[in-house]
């Protein structure tokens, strides 16, 4: 292109569009925090822009993450050096690399890449990380009008091929993974302009990208059969021991549901994130098949088509995995919420069956008391009327002689005073409590 090397850095939310510029440059101050927002709101509306060219070309991209799971920094690169042209995107979950290079003429095989994976990974930024997929994709000129012959030339096999854009375009493909873990896309530009082109090209990578994203959920998925068919049987086990375990094995019953229903909150801590995301990438899959527009080639199966049948049931699968999971945590809870109800039940009874008893205790000792003092009023007045029959008998020894009469007379005054005194006292306790 007889350009010299240009960097431009095209930066998403968490930054604002910058491009460097030279030291004599006079230098602007930060706009206030509200119109650093907007500009970030503004600036994802042109992020992450496709790279636009035209002629035969040879487009390879690579999807890779880090092994800590974290991207740190959240913009995209474009570089340009002549005839190749780089850029770098950094995802939520995974960074991908593009590198465009161009051809002098169509050529008659397959052209091999000029890079290894672990140089597109130093593009990236990234130490060893993680594949996720490498999409290659040959730019063609105008399709051939028999398919067959050409696609055998670039050693494909059963191939799926599609009319995109309207007729503008041919898509070819037979999903294959090569020795370097590279799928191979034809794409024959009918009419597609440079913008077009690039928009087109940006799609097809997309849907493999966000396709082979949304399959890291199968293998939680197959992982987790096993153990949810486990979890299942034990639930169904400890559902009908709760029907006939008596009371005083209510403790051991309530620990093992309790640590089947820590397995199954774990089990879906550890996968809510990666089936949420394959739910997500699975819809980023279908509106990106959608803005193809494809149209159907003789003889071939629909390149979308193809995508949708071999990846919608594992989809599926994260999806019924993920809706099993939480299945299993409502019913285990309503488990441990009917064990508890009938604990706490037998408790209420055994708290009233107490209470009972010591209303039942309480009201003897109030017969008792009563009966007590009954005993006290006879008591006390007994000893009252020896007394006084003392002072009597001491007062006649003495010279003073009283009528027997008054003996007689002061039993029921003292008996009466006695009961009137104890019942007072009675009463003054009650009024105190």
């Amino acid at each position: 292109m007889g350009m010299g090397k240009i960097d431009v850095t095209f930066n998403c939310a968490e930054e604002p569009v910058s491009v460097t510029t030279p030291a004599s440059t006079l230098h602007v101050s930060s706009p206030p925090p509200f119109k650093l927002e907007t500009a970030d709101f503004n600036s994802e509306l042109h992020a992450r822009p496709s790279i636009y060219f035209t002629g035969p070309a040879i487009v390879e991209h690579i999807a890779f993450m880090p092994l800590d799971g974290a991207i740190k920094e959240f913009h995209d690169s474009l570089k340009v050096d002549d005839e190749i042209s780089v850029r770098v995107e950094r995802h939520t979950e995974f960074v991908t690399v593009t590198r465009l290079r161009k051809l002098h003429s169509e050529p008659g095989r397959w052209p091999e890449s000029d890079l290894t994976e672990d140089d597109f990974a130093r593009l990236a930024g990234l130490y060893a990380p993680r594949l996720v997929c490498h999409v290659s994709i040959l730019v063609l000129g105008d399709p051939p009008e028999e398919l067959g012959p050409v696609l055998k030339s670039f050693d494909f096999g059963d191939t799926a091929a599609s009319s995109i854009g309207g007729g503008s375009a041919q898509v070819c493909s037979d999903f294959r993974v090569r020795p370097d873990n590279s799928s191979r896309i034809i794409l024959f530009n009918k009419d597609l302009n440079a913008h077009r082109l690039g928009r087109m090209v940006r799609r097809i990578c997309e849907v493999e990208t966000y396709r082979a994203m949304a399959l890291l959920g199968l293998p939680e998925a197959r992982r987790l059969a096993p153990l949810l068919g486990a979890y299942d049987a034990e639930l169904v086990q400890l559902t009908n021991r709760n029907l006939s375990t008596p009371a005083h094995q209510h403790k051991d019953l309530l620990n093992e549901i309790t640590v089947l229903s820590s397995h199954i909150i774990s089990a879906t801590a550890e996968t809510r994130n990666r089936f949420g995301a394959t739910a997500a990438y699975a819809k980023i899959v279908e509106e990106r098949i959608a803005l193809l527009r494809e149209t159907h080639v003789p003889g071939f199966q629909r390149f979308g088509t193809f995508v949708e049948r071999r990846f919608k049931p594992a989809v599926r699968t994260c999806e019924a995995t993920a809706l099993r999971l939480e299945q299993l945590s409502r019913a285990t809870m309503h488990l441990l919420d009917l064990l508890q109800t009938r604990i706490q039940v037998e408790i209420e009874f055994q708290n009233a069956t107490q209470i009972q008893a010591v209303a039942d205790r309480a009201a003897t000792q109030v017969k008792i008391q009563r009966a007590v003092e009954g005993f006290s009023i006879i008591a006390i007045s007994y000893y009252l009327m020896s007394l006084l029959k003392l002072i009597y008998e001491t007062a006649d020894h003495a010279g003073f002689h009283f009528d027997p009469v008054i003996m007689l007379i002061a039993v029921p005054v003292v008996v009466g005073t006695v009961a009137i005194t104890i019942l007072r006292v009675r009463h003054a306790l009650k009024g105190e409590n």
